[in-house]
């Protein structure tokens, strides 16, 4: 489902990553964990096409990232949903309204956008908030409508980049059991984290970045 072979990147003549393999099989669940620095950011944005590698190859969903057009991104990121740490929710709109946004860019008609976007709320249970604005739901629920607008277009990647980052840890362990959810029902989740604590006794595969560098694998 991911592939990264012997993948460079560098920003002003600082390595980002450096030689960086490995691979996600379909349906997994896997961490990359790693300090401030270690290029996990750089990582997933490689493979959402935020940017591209300066030497290797990635694949990602069947596509070659290194080789695809710039008219044909879009369609490679129908397969992607992405949880970003600041949320970038928009505050003059609800949560029905900030999770229908990706489906209304790609033309859905209103009444598969009505089902999918209760069904997306009510997988991240937040369907009795759907009419809530972000100024007045917690941290925690501003994350899981993050995760429902991420996957309301059915994504086969799902990818969030610390996740953690701004949850107090019981909420942390909420939204943990949500993407485990997600994953269950055959989603591909890839989770850019540097809490120990997301990860450990998981049964799932850790991959550990320093300084741009792959240093090992564990499980968790």
């Amino acid at each position: 489902m991911i592939e990264f072979a012997n993948v460079t990147k560098e920003y002003d003549n600082q390595t980002a990553l450096k030689d960086i393999s490995f691979s996600v099989g379909k349906g997994e669940m896997v961490f990359i964990t790693g300090p401030s620095g270690s290029g996990k950011t750089t990582l997933l944005k490689l493979i959402y096409v935020a940017d591209k590698p300066d030497t290797g190859n990635i694949s990602v969903a069947g596509w070659d990232t290194d080789q695809i057009k710039e008219s044909s991104i879009p369609f490679l990121r129908r397969n992607i949903g992405i949880v970003f740490q600041d949320f970038r929710l928009l505050a003059n709109k609800n949560a029905f309204e900030n999770v229908a946004i990706a489906l209304r860019i790609r033309g859905v008609g209103e009444k598969e956008v009505k089902t999918r976007v209760y069904e997306s709320l009510k997988t991240v249970n937040l369907r009795h908030k759907s009419d809530s604005f972000p100024k007045s739901l917690s941290g925690g629920e501003q994350q899981r409508v993050v995760i429902a607008r991420a996957i309301v277009s059915e994504p086969t990647v799902l990818l969030a980049d610390e996740p953690s980052g701004n949850l107090d840890p019981d909420t942390a362990e909420g939204i943990m059991r949500t993407f485990k959810d997600i994953n269950a029902k055959g989603t591909t989740v890839l989770i850019a984290t540097h809490n120990r604590e997301l990860y450990r006794n998981s049964g799932r595969r850790v991959i550990k970045l320093n300084s741009g560098i792959l240093i090992g694998e564990e499980i968790g």
